[in-house]
């Protein structure tokens, strides 16, 4: 090897320590227990409640609840306002209630009738607007067919 090719050679990787290779295992194994317990919290019978996770920390999701048409799902209005959606598809309209705890009572936010929205294509958009992106992709697909042609012989 000439002296240049020296000078520009690898190192030797450098050796992992016991320490590092023990802490891989600890962390390995934590990630380990902590499937385990997830897993068998969830699972576990109803009576069994030493080792039974909440449900909040099985799934962080939001449970939409519905039957013949009507939907309904809690929903954080803001900071502090809670409510629920309310969505009855076979008459195609949503509506927001939001929870008053003072009153104990549910006050109608919204409603509307999303009957013709689904029908719209264009509305309340900024740029670029749908139109904006299908004349781009116009432009796009005329620029890769021309290029085709070019490369052809």
């Amino acid at each position: 090897m000439a002296q240049s090719d020296a000078q520009f050679a690898d190192p030797a990787p450098p050796r992992r320590g016991r320490r590092t290779s023990a802490a891989l295992w600890c962390v390995g194994l934590g990630l380990l227990a902590n499937a385990a317990a997830l897993l068998l919290g969830h699972w576990m019978p109803a009576g069994v409640t030493e080792f039974r996770l909440d449900q909040a920390a099985v799934a962080q999701s939001t449970p939409i609840v519905g039957a013949r048409g009507l939907y309904m799902m809690p929903a954080q209005l803001g900071p502090t306002a809670w409510g629920v959606y309310l969505m009855d598809v076979d008459s195609q309209t949503i509506t927001v209630y939001r929870a008053v705890p003072d009153t104990s009572r549910l006050k109608l936010m919204a409603a509307r009738s999303y009957r013709y929205d689904r029908f719209l294509e264009d509305v309340n958009n900024d740029t670029p607007t749908p139109r904006d992106v299908q004349k781009l992709v116009e432009a796009q697909r005329q620029r890769g067919a021309l290029e085709g042609k070019k490369s052809e012989p």
